[in-house]
């Protein structure tokens, strides 16, 4: 399987299917994918959102993170950017 078919894959996929599925996606994603995972940070599951936060930040794609956090309430943007910030190393 592709990673584009894993990545639409989990895209279509809910609940504990999604976490599974993001779990065995992680490790082998590129950069593409990351991007194409970042609207993800938007999912109601804290889990979700931290890891494609954090794969985001390890892909340094800012610009994609920044992108996503529009219309989120401001104790998720705020939780989401420290995390984004710590692993990405631009934090204080």
């Amino acid at each position: 399987m592709s990673e584009a078919d894993k990545i639409s894959e989990f895209l279509a996929a809910d609940g504990r299917l999604r976490k599974k599925l993001l779990k065995d996606l992680l490790p082998g994603l590129e950069r593409d994918g990351a991007a194409r995972l970042a609207p993800v940070i938007r999912d109601p599951s804290p889990k979700v959102a931290a890891r494609v936060t954090a794969l985001l930040a390890r892909h340094a794609l800012g610009d994609e993170f920044e992108a996503q956090l529009t219309g989120l309430k401001s104790g998720k943007i705020q939780v989401l950017r420290a995390h984004f910030k710590r692993i990405a190393g631009t934090g204080s």
